[in-house]
């Protein structure tokens, strides 16, 4: 007891210590039962404008989640929810000031950042009993509740048994500025002191730089939590199912891993990276100033994280999933993930930004530090992303044949900056989220604005650059810091003019493609003499390297910081130059690379590699093959061939043998495919196959793309509909046109999809074939759902064989069935009978759900349509139990079991006497 009153007193000790700050004192209880968590905060609110304040704003973003999206079916939104729809909100009971004299406040409707509806009562307006002085301080009480909705969102919600909320789950002060309140993304940064009760077999993790508790009675515990300076925010995640490790370490600060039972090894190797990254970190910039770090495993599966002052909350993926096979396989995706969150300590956290406008100064800068440590430790080139496995010969092929030589910042950055600019999603970096495009947000604030850093750090030096990251982080830790902030640091130290680089990159969209044009080499008397010439594409202006291989394996760098776009240079060498590369190190943000070489780079390998500044020639170093076990024989071999670019296109060759029961077959396959930007794409095969069958398609995709409101504030678009055109050969010529209506999904859980086939001219026989399918999604009860699905197909009575319908999609029939009109209505109702499990399986699987269904098949074919009759009517009705797992990378696999069988045939055929069935189904669904 003496200890907490220390600690109680210690708190109003500190708060003249930070008397530019506002200062706040929470005192809460958790609710388990209603997942409310009640109290009251005394805020002592210090004016540091240069204005009177007639009123004080507060933030209440709880109230973001409590409606319903209008702009979504509830049929889609129901998966994120426990148990249907739950509503979060903070309600104010009442505010008073030091004296206990009530105030006057009310509700005001706000624009958020991020969501475009639920946007009433975002504010709390307190008007002041008399005109706030610049320097002057007014103390008020605020009673609230904060409701937790029972959701899987991984932040801001009750799900898992744990209760997790980063930012605001208590009235805090918006940021004043130019003489308005911001209601943008600024947080402001305040002294923050918390008394918490919760039943006392809960564990509590704050965000604060000390933690004590108390038990208070048989049932109940008080968990004290102070910071020794300002923070931007007190998080808090609390669970009865929490474990924690403590890492044995002296230094600051203090980390901590809290997770779910048996998970202990995972949280010392999380741990013990965090020690690493913390370190690293402290060496480059100083101290977060945060005595505790807080890693808490979430409540959802992903390889994700978020950050808040001195917590951290990372997937649960990393925690349990991401094992599977072997446990080391992903580890270093998982260090990344946690040194990028970590980098926000100072870089979001310790400095602020506008998360509005401005959100790259917290991205982009966590993800420069993050990335930095990790090429530091692993190396910049190459598959630094999975590590070598030793001499397990399975990982290896898995790592060499099927996920491929992965590089961190090429796989993670560079590749999605390019499509990016392919799919005309490029923007201004510096822009507010509601007039930003959606789709390229994240892209411009974590990739691009991070190749913009790097080429800085190339352009001035890493050192350099480092000693200005160190300046920005102590001039504004705590502090609201803006793009111009940076760009004068930037300047300060460098003493350069950089006004014409951020106007360029920043506030503007610009792109940068440097290539080589052309080199020639001749002797002289003194070695060797070499004309390049290259070019510069695009409106950005950087320096760019230039290395010379010679002949000799000597190397020779040179920077060109020119202006102009077209560009001859000489270079004497004792050797002759054998090949040009411009940005060896990938220093600048150059959307083509593949030119950037010459010869052009070109790789030959057996392993799978995904480099951006090389073609690719991928082949099989042994054939493909499977033996039949019964025969002992080859069933089939395969050799195969690919080239690609992984941007541009991709083509592959391959040549087989199958033996299939009496039959073989033996032939070759081609097939190239075109990426065009935005999903579009073209692609031609074609196969032959011994002796003289021939067949092939040539195929263009074509997606129509309209803005959709689906509540999220910025400019989201997705395609509307999409064209497909085919032509192609299979014995016989046809023309496809495929047409799919999308832009009822959203809103309506439905989706449109018409097909039509028809011979090509000038054949012996012409045909015409026309399909249309409808399906629909309905939500029956939380997590139970009932899909319609309606088919409808008529195919000319000259049609080729291959071109009839049947009835071989149907699980309740064993015969075929055929004709040339086709007519289903098939109903599914899924009911959840096990959910929210982890249970693991041989390490490779993990069990998650268990679903009934229960479903019908109706309709059938028949020969024309003038001769459609209840005789070719059938009914038909199943049952299914659906096994749902998770296996490597949290890849959805369903198991499943059932029996169906006909219920009513119009012509009855006596071997119809149900069917038993096992299939497996990989990806998710309803």
């Amino acid at each position: 007891m003496k200890k907490l009153v220390y600690i109680i007193f210690f708190i109003f000790l500190i708060v003249p210590a930070y008397a530019q700050v506002s200062n706040y004192r929470i005192f809460a209880q958790l609710n388990p039962q209603s997942y409310l968590i009640s109290g009251y905060v005394e805020v002592d609110y210090y004016n540091n404008t240069s204005q009177e304040l007639k009123e004080i704003y507060f933030y209440l973003p709880a109230n973001l989640l409590k409606e319903k999206n209008p702009h979504i079916n509830p049929v889609l939104q129901d998966p994120n929810y426990v148990g249907g729809f739950d509503p979060g909100y903070t309600e104010v009971k009442n505010v008073f000031d030091k004296d206990g004299i009530p105030l006057n406040y009310s509700y005001e409707k706000g624009k958020i950042l991020f969501s475009n509806y639920s946007l009433e009562d975002n504010y709390l307006k307190v008007i002041l009993p008399y005109p706030l002085l610049p320097g002057k301080s007014f103390t008020l009480k605020i009673l609230f509740s904060t409701k937790f909705p029972r959701a899987y969102f991984g932040d801001n919600s009750f799900a898992k048994d744990s209760f997790v909320w980063r930012f605001g789950w208590f009235p805090q002060e918006l940021y004043f500025s130019d003489g308005e309140w911001d209601k943008g993304g600024r947080l402001v940064s305040c002294n923050f002191s918390v008394e918490l009760l919760v039943p006392k077999n809960y564990k509590v993790a704050l965000g604060v730089d000390e933690q004590k508790e108390e038990i208070t009675d048989d049932s109940w515990k008080k968990v004290v939590g102070i910071n020794y300076g300002p923070r931007r925010s007190l998080p808090i995640a609390i669970s009865p199912n929490y474990q924690v490790y403590k890492f044995p370490s002296q230094r600051d600060p203090e980390i901590l891993v809290y997770f779910y039972p048996g998970r202990e090894y995972k949280a010392r190797i999380l741990a013990t990276y965090a020690r690493e990254i913390m370190d690293k970190y402290i060496s480059l910039y100083g101290p977060s100033g945060h005595k505790r770090v807080v890693i808490v495993e979430g409540q959802i599966e992903g390889y994700w994280g978020m950050t808040a002052d001195g917590l951290i909350i990372l997937g649960n993926s990393i925690f349990y999933s991401s094992d599977l096979f072997t446990p080391f396989l992903l580890e270093r995706i998982n260090e990344w993930l946690l040194a990028h969150e970590i980098a926000h300590l100072w870089w979001g956290i310790g400095v602020g930004a506008d998360f509005d406008a401005e959100n790259w100064l917290s991205e982009a800068f966590a993800q420069y530090s993050s990335i930095y440590y990790f090429e530091e430790k692993y190396g910049s080139k190459g598959g630094n992303l999975i590590p070598d496995l030793g001499d397990d010969y399975f990982l290896e092929y898995l790592k060499d044949n099927v996920l491929g030589e992965w590089n961190l910042r090429e796989s993670q950055v560079e590749l999605p900056y390019l499509l990016s600019v392919k799919d005309k999603w490029d923007e201004p970096i510096v822009k507010d989220y509601w007039n930003s495009i959606y789709n390229g947000y994240e892209t411009k604030v974590y990739g691009k604005a991070y190749l913009l850093l790097r080429a800085l750090a190339f352009e001035i030096g890493e050192e350099k650059f480092n000693n200005v990251l160190k300046l920005f982080f102590e001039r504004y830790k705590g502090k609201l810091a803006t793009t111009k902030d940076f760009e004068s640091i930037l300047e300060e130290v460098t003493h350069k003019d950089f006004s014409g680089f951020f106007n360029t990159w920043f506030y503007s969209t610009a792109t940068i493609d440097w290539q080589v044009l052309d080199f020639s080499s001749y002797p002289t008397l003194d070695g060797w003499n070499t004309k390049i010439h290259i070019r510069r594409e695009g409106e950005g202006i950087l320096p760019v390297e230039i290395l010379l291989v010679l002949e000799n394996g000597e190397e020779v760098k040179d920077i060109y910081y020119g202006n102009e776009k077209d560009v001859n240079l000489n270079y004497q060498t004792k050797s002759k130059v054998v090949r040009v590369l411009l940005d060896p190190d990938s220093k600048i943000p150059d959307i083509n690379r593949l030119n950037n070489s010459m010869p052009r780079k070109i790789i030959y390998t057996s392993k799978r590699v995904i480099p951006l500044d090389a073609y690719v020639i991928y082949y099989d170093l042994i054939p493909s093959f499977f033996i039949d076990l019964t025969t002992g024989q080859i069933s089939y071999l395969s050799y195969h061939i690919e080239g690609y670019d992984p941007i541009d296109h991709k083509w592959s060759l391959e040549s087989f043998y199958l033996q299939d029961k009496e039959e073989t077959y033996q032939g070759t396959f081609f097939q190239f495919v075109r990426y065009l930007p935005r999903n579009d794409n073209f692609s031609f095969s074609l196969l032959w196959i011994y002796p003289n069958y021939f067949a092939g398609e040539a195929s263009l995709t074509k997606n129509f793309w309209q803005k959709f409101d689906l509540g999220v504030s910025g400019n989201l678009w997705q395609p509307a509909y999409q064209l497909r055109l085919t032509l192609g050969y299979i014995n016989y010529g046809y023309f496809d046109v495929n047409i799919s209506k999308l832009n009822d999904y959203y809103s309506l859980a439905m989706q449109n999809d018409f097909h039509i086939r028809t011979s090509i001219p000038f054949q012996q026989e012409n045909f015409i074939k026309v399909e249309w399918s409808l399906n629909k999604f309905f939500l029956v009860f939380p997590h139970s759902y009932l899909s319609v699905s309606n088919k409808l197909g008529y195919t000319s009575v000259n049609s080729p064989e291959d071109e009839i319908f049947d009835l071989s999609d149907w699980m309740s029939l064993k015969d075929k069935y055929t004709g040339n009109f086709k007519w289903t209505l098939k109903t599914t109702w899924s009911l959840p009978i096990i959910r929210e499990q982890e249970m693991k399986i041989l390490n490779l699987f993990i069990f998650r759900s268990l679903n009934f269904k229960v479903f019908s098949e109706l309709g059938g074919v028949w020969n024309t349509q003038d001769k459609i009759d209840e005789k070719g009517l059938k009914l038909g009705l199943g049952f299914e139990l659906s096994y749902n797992f998770t296996t490597f990378l949290d890849l959805p696999i369903s198991l499943n079991i059932g029996y169906a069988f006909p219920v009513y045939q119009g012509l009855k055929n006596p071997n119809e006497n149900g069917n038993y069935y096992l299939t497996i189904g990989v990806g998710e669904g309803f």
